[in-house]
């Protein structure tokens, strides 16, 4: 048996015993850790201070009992996950935008955000803000727009260039991050991993690993590498960004296929509704039924209508002069109008 995955998870798992428990204590919500971070991606890199935070409500000290790994952690760091309630409003001391007009809220949602806390899934206020919170407490965090969106703000949004905004949040859990194996071996974060990345962490943990056994267990489509999906091992609690950003991108390329297959399917629908109209039409005109529109049917229909077929339109409609309009020649040429639109 050859040491792959399966092992490692192992492995991890014994190690998670001692470090301490890895169920997901937010429930749902830890599900949102990519999907629904509080408001938009990073746009801003800064990191220095300029940060108010106060804790209005809540224990306001604590600490993590790093000397029992069992104890479930209580004060955010970073790396760590924490499960929260937000809204985000204007700062009344923006110099941008209106005073207090809210952005966002996870509670209009009614499912809290997760995240990992210093990696940047937020903006660079919001991740120093957070660091020091204790589980249970509510908070404002004020944050400068150069630790937010910057003078140039997000486009299309609530959120003007220069704003300074506020953060109200309520921390409701704190998880430690779980073992992420699948990052450690994708050095290029690509989200994928190749034989060469796996033979280059293998040899650095000094293990002999038959990769060919390995890679025709793991990669199930071979396609010459091993997805996030298709990793067995332990792969932290999300797919990396570059994963999410392709599903999205699947995502939106199936909705407009589905969006061209609907519309081409409604396209059809309606030629097929009008081609229909014009059979009806035309045998309505055929009196006797034969087949066809004799010069006394076509009159017919005029008079019906109030008007009077002309010489030049019996001519026009009888197109090889047998005395008769067949079904093709009333309908017309292909995209053009039938004798039906001209009536």
């Amino acid at each position: 048996r050859f040491f792959g995955w399966s092992h490692l998870a192992k492995h991890r798992t014994a190690m998670t015993r001692l470090n301490g428990p890895s169920s997901n204590a937010f429930g749902l919500t830890l599900g949102l850790l990519l999907s629904s971070p509080p408001f938009l991606p990073c746009a801003a890199t800064d990191t220095g201070g300029g940060l108010g935070v106060q804790v209005y409500d809540g224990p306001t000290t604590c600490a993590n009992n790093d000397a029992d790994p069992n104890e479930p952690p209580t004060r955010v760091v970073n790396d760590y996950v924490v499960g929260l309630h937000f809204t985000v409003t204007v700062d009344e001391s923006s110099k941008a935008g209106e005073h207090g007009a809210k952005i966002e809220s996870s509670l209009d949602r009614g499912i809290a955000a997760s995240f990992p806390v210093g990696q940047g899934k937020v903006i660079p206020g919001l991740d120093q803000g957070l660091v020091g919170l204790c589980k249970g407490s509510k908070a404002h965090i004020v944050i400068p727009p150069r630790l937010a969106y910057g003078d140039s703000g997000v486009p299309n949004s609530n959120v003007p260039g220069g704003a300074t905004l506020r953060y109200d949040v309520e921390v409701l859990d704190i998880k430690k991050p779980s073992p992420n194996d699948f990052a450690l071996i994708d050095q290029n974060n690509d989200g994928k991993l190749s034989k060469e990345e796996a033979k280059a962490y293998f040899d650095s943990k000094g293990q002999m690993i038959d990769l060919e056994a390995l890679f025709k267990e793991e990669d199930k489509d071979g396609s010459g590498y091993v997805d996030w999906e298709e990793f067995s091992g332990p792969k932290g609690d999300g797919p990396p960004d570059i994963v999410v950003q392709e599903q999205r991108r699947r995502k939106m390329q199936n909705e407009q296929a589905a969006k061209a297959r609907a519309a081409a399917q409604q396209q059809q629908a309606q030629a097929q509704e009008a081609q229909q109209q014009v059979s009806d039409i035309f045998q309505q005109m055929d009196g006797n039924g034969d087949g066809k529109i004799s010069k006394e049917e076509l009159a017919a229909a005029f008079v019906a209508m109030g008007s009077e077929m002309t010489k030049e339109f019996w001519e026009g409609s009888d197109v090889d002069g047998d005395g008769f309009v067949d079904f093709n020649e009333f309908v017309g040429d292909a995209g053009g109008k039938t004798k039906s639109d001209e009536l």
